[in-house]
């Protein structure tokens, strides 16, 4: 497969690099500047520097390619980081488009789900930004014609388990955390089979 990964740099993305081209695809990575991603060599690895919230920057990248892949997320939920999740989709739904890209995968958050649990109530509220716009995403993205899929996620950690549940339209039972190699291992599996084109699932470990 020949992958766009928009967000390579971060944790997530770092899985997703690794194990994409240990599986012996082709990654194009947009970065925001020329140091992210130095330490990675690789004969199927291209590097551009650019910004995601761009499509022009994203349109000179695009053709060729066989889907798009995002784990773009704030690093925290203040107002400006959140913002990344609406803008970024905004541009890569206007890019695709015009560059004739049609499969996406996206990460959003399970914070979306209606929960009447106290805790999820407690931290919708301190995420609250970080809903607001993964929402705005996940609403600019279902709303084109592309072939998508939203993978709404709760707390991610570390562990190299890639065992992963899912299910459409809320959270497994009793889900809460999972790994980023889970979620590295469920995107790539998803790029191949297109299981679940315009679906917003829940995964968890």
């Amino acid at each position: 497969m020949k992958i766009i990964l928009l967000g390579a740099n971060g944790r997530t993305g770092r899985e997703v690099l690794n194990r994409a081209l240990d599986a012996g695809d082709s990654v194009t990575a947009l970065v925001r500047s020329e140091d992210r991603l130095a330490d990675v060599n690789h004969p199927r690895l291209k590097v551009h520097v650019g910004n995601v919230c761009d499509p022009d920057a994203l349109k000179q990248i695009l053709p060729g390619h066989d889907v798009v892949i995002s784990t773009l997320g704030p690093r925290m939920p203040t107002k400006v980081a959140c913002t990344i999740y609406s803008e970024s989709a905004t541009a890569i739904v206007k890019a695709m488009k015009e560059s004739g890209v049609n499969r996406l995968l996206v990460t959003s958050t399970a914070l979306l789900f209606p929960s009447d649990k106290l805790i999820d109530r407690i931290l919708g509220f301190i995420a609250r930004q970080n809903a607001r716009h993964a929402g705005m995403m996940e609403e600019t993205i279902s709303a084109s014609n592309l072939e998508w899929t939203i993978a709404r996620l709760g707390f991610l950690n570390d562990r190299s388990s890639t065992e992963y549940r899912l299910i459409e339209g809320a959270l497994p039972d009793r889900g809460s955390s999972i790994s980023r190699a889970a979620v590295a291992h469920f995107l790539l599996t998803e790029v191949r089979q297109t299981s679940y084109i315009n679906k917003i699932l829940g995964i968890s470990g």
